[in-house]
């Protein structure tokens, strides 16, 4: 997990504002499915990890366990293991995408901070992501996101994400999700 230094500031609210409407443009990517497009949106070297939650003893300890990845992805991966299954010609196929989950995606709490370089934030959000599948009853799972987001000619895009389970049980429609 990146960790942010103690140093680090708050950026202006400015740059708080760009990063509030690009997380958003990134869920409704996301819950419109229109994943081709979210893929643009993330670097190339891009990392997507979601480490097993856990219940420790202690209040103060990682409520996760960051050598077992729940999910560990890649741009690489997500684009030709995740995202290929929905193409139309072998959606049919697709079994767990059908009949498919409705998402929608809350992004809140959005926290910037500056690091040591000028064109990379440390970007942190709490996130609730709810599913349903037909008339069934949603479901939801929440957490806490930590982003690296950079600034390129082309625009903002997402270097890395690390996401922090609440629920030590997860029951879910569907456990292929973007956080």
């Amino acid at each position: 997990m990146t960790s942010m230094p103690v140093t680090a500031t708050f950026a202006s609210l400015e740059v708080h504002r760009e990063m509030d409407l690009f997380l958003a443009q990134e869920a409704e990517l996301a819950d419109s499915r229109r994943y081709w497009e979210w893929a643009e949106l993330v670097e190339d070297d891009f990392t997507y990890k979601v480490p097993v939650p856990r219940t420790p003893d202690s209040p103060f300890a990682p409520h996760y366990d960051d050598r077992v990845m729940f999910i560990d992805e890649s741009k690489w991966s997500l684009e030709n293991q995740w995202f290929k299954r929905l193409d139309p010609d072998i959606y049919e196929l697709s079994w767990a995408e059908n009949p498919p989950v409705r998402f929608r995606h809350f992004v809140t709490s959005i926290r910037v901070r500056t690091t040591t370089e000028s064109d990379r934030y440390d970007v942190r959000s709490n996130v609730m992501l709810i599913g349903v599948r037909q008339s069934d009853m949603p479901k939801y799972i929440t957490a806490e996101r930590f982003d690296i987001i950079v600034r390129r000619p082309e625009g903002l895009r997402l270097a890395s994400r690390w996401v922090v389970l609440d629920e030590t049980l997860i029951d879910f429609p569907q456990l292929r999700i973007l956080l």
